[in-house]
């Protein structure tokens, strides 16, 4: 029974992944330089680093087939947005050339039908 489970993560990593490709594929659409993908640290994982002229962004992404509770957005809860500004300004002191540019917090949700929803400054550092 145990394969049962391992199927069930690999396939929510699969999923994962193809939804993060695809949140890739949306943000150099809209001009954006993918600057790093799956970046980890003590703290967790950051799921996509982009950059346009102006900011870089610490892009969550998430899958949901439905808005059933909260959808994506619903699912970044205080713990999840404290972990993922640790991370972000841990990735920000260790990469200098970025120093100069605007930090963001994003959030991009993909569903079954490949549609993105891209919520721009969602998290902010207080």
């Amino acid at each position: 029974m145990n394969w049962g489970i391992m199927e069930i993560m690999k396939n929510t990593t699969q999923i994962g992944n193809q939804a993060e490709t695809l949140a890739c594929k949306y943000l150099e659409s809209k001009r954006y330089k993918i600057v790093e993908r799956n970046y980890k640290d003590r703290f967790c994982e950051i799921d996509i680093i982009a950059a346009d002229k102006q900011y870089v962004c610490l892009v969550e992404v998430k899958y949901r087939k439905n808005n059933i509770f909260g959808g994506g957005f619903g699912a970044i809860d205080n713990n999840k947005q404290k972990r993922l500004i640790r991370a972000f300004l841990v990735w920000l002191s260790n990469n200098s050339e970025y120093q100069e540019y605007q930090p963001r917090i994003d959030i991009i949700v993909a569903d079954e039908a490949g549609n993105i929803e891209h919520l721009q400054n969602a998290i902010e550092a207080s």
